[in-house]
């Protein structure tokens, strides 16, 4: 015990040492302050009785932890995640985040890797992983609103966003564990989902529309609109993406006059874009949203689905961009203004259209 202390002591003194050698006498000062306040057990006597479990306590728990340091995989297996681990293994990923670092590891639970899509069992598994590796150390107190944190994915971001007064925190749309799980290589979060939204290379969310084929119609139409450059900036955009089923509810006299109408046809795509990051980890029930045509949406939260404006519905969440997140819905929405613009629009279109056939 006291061995260990008066070590612990002259390594303290050989520091004060050089300070004395190097520093003005005010600065010592300080710096003996501020061994005190940190360790006061470091500036008392051995002998003394009423401290001695408390330097014990300091010590062996220093040394508890020195020995319990693992590097990510070892601690992901300590964890219990066996699946994540047995995967890293299969793709050889464990021998760079076993002996490189530092990381950061996004641990998927073992439930999460049940629940993968089945879309996603064609998605090369070394790719999907190098997903949930960050460089560097992210600390949990590091995490800010839409920060953006490399992956090992070439040119593949993970972006974290906080909601709910910071007690959510999502990566990508997962929601994130908020303990810093520490190994000597790194820092190691559990997540409730496998990251398995892969979007191209520095792919925006304009660019990712075009690679799945139930957004045809919407990838036309924001060209028609001229919008599509603008969803290729920086961002981040949220966007309620109608597929081509929704498109195909509208009466086709209503799509014909949107595409002649490329500026009306503008504000009700606008309508379902978002200049916010929002997951659905993020989304609540009674919230409102405020879209770039500046009107509002409501959100509704309804047996485990995400209900937009009251009738719309949320059918694939949470597909990624390098400039925000995608969410497909099942119909159409319609800012109140321009639906009223519509209908006055087709009603004049129709007494032309009756007026030439009965040639009055």
């Amino acid at each position: 015990m006291r061995f260990v202390t008066f070590e612990l002591l002259f390594c303290v003194l050989q520091c004060i040492e050089a300070s004395l050698i190097t520093l003005p006498s005010v600065e010592v000062e300080k710096s003996l302050d501020k061994i005190a306040a940190e360790k006061p057990y470091l500036m008392m006597s051995p002998n003394d009785a009423s401290v001695s479990s408390e330097v014990m306590e300091n010590i062996e728990g220093s040394l508890h932890k020195i020995g319990e340091a693992k590097n990510l995989v070892d601690l992901a297996e300590s964890l219990n995640l066996t699946t994540l681990v047995k995967a890293l293994e299969e793709t050889g990923l464990d021998n760079i985040i076993d002996h490189e670092g530092h990381f950061t590891l996004f641990a998927p639970t073992n439930e999460a890797f049940e629940n993968i899509p089945k879309w996603a069992s064609q998605l090369p598994l070394k790719e999907v992983l190098r997903l949930h590796v960050a460089r560097g150390k992210i600390h949990t107190n590091d995490i800010k609103n839409d920060l953006l944190v490399r992956s090992l994915l070439p040119k593949r971001d993970i972006r974290f966003n906080l909601y709910k007064d910071g007690k959510v925190i999502t990566a990508n749309g997962a929601r994130v564990c908020p303990v810093d799980n520490l190994a000597h290589n790194g820092v190691l979060h559990i997540i409730d989902r496998v990251l398995v939204s892969l979007y191209e290379r520095e792919g925006s969310i304009a660019k990712e529309l075009p690679r799945c084929p139930i957004f045809k119609s919407l990838t036309k139409l924001l060209g028609v609109a001229d919008l599509t450059e603008a969803l290729n900036s920086a961002g981040p955009f949220t966007l309620f993406a109608p597929t081509d089923d929704a498109f195909a509810k509208l009466p086709a006299d209503v799509v014909k006059h949107l595409v002649e109408n490329p500026s009306i046809l503008k504000q009700v795509l606008l309508y379902h874009v978002v200049g916010e990051t929002w997951f659905t980890a993020g989304l609540e029930d009674g919230q409102t949203l405020t879209t770039l045509q500046k009107s509002t949406l409501s959100v509704a939260l309804k047996d485990g689905s995400v209900v937009l404006g009251g009738t719309s519905t949320v059918t694939v969440p949470d597909a990624v961009g390098n400039n925000g997140v995608i969410h497909a819905i099942d119909s159409v929405l319609m800012p109140p203004s321009i639906q009223k613009k519509l209908e006055k629009m087709m009603t004049k279109s129709a007494k032309r259209t009756l007026k030439g056939i009965n040639r009055d």
